[in-house]
């Protein structure tokens, strides 16, 4: 069986959306200017929080930030992600999906209202 690449769907404060693969195995979230994923909201720390990809699968860790990082709506330090999983920094939501968990259904982000 073919696998499929892990996205993230972004969602920022005003509504916007976009679609990321999580093509690499460490992702930093946050403010700084050399973030891999960058977030633009001051609810969010320099460097926010962290992706990464182990054999067991993708987790999200806090990196000490001051607003604190939240999946579905609980204060972590440190998740795995599962399907369809939300990550909260700050005013942006961040949706994890599995590529490996319908690929073809899941992948398509509809224009924001």
């Amino acid at each position: 069986m073919e696998a499929f690449m892990d996205k993230l769907i972004v969602t920022s404060r005003h509504g916007g959306r976009k679609l990321i693969d999580l093509d690499r195995p460490r992702m930093t979230i946050g403010r700084a200017p050399g973030s891999d994923l960058p977030v633009e909201t001051p609810l969010a720390s320099r460097v926010h929080a962290l992706l990464s990809a182990r054999r067991d699968g993708v987790y999200v860790s806090d990196l000490d930030s001051s607003n604190g990082t939240f999946v579905n709506g609980r204060k972590i330090e440190r998740h795995l992600l599962r399907h369809r999983d939300v990550i909260r920094v700050g005013d942006w939501d961040i949706r994890y999906i599995d590529g490996n968990v319908e690929p073809q259904r899941e992948t398509t982000v509809a224009p924001a209202i």
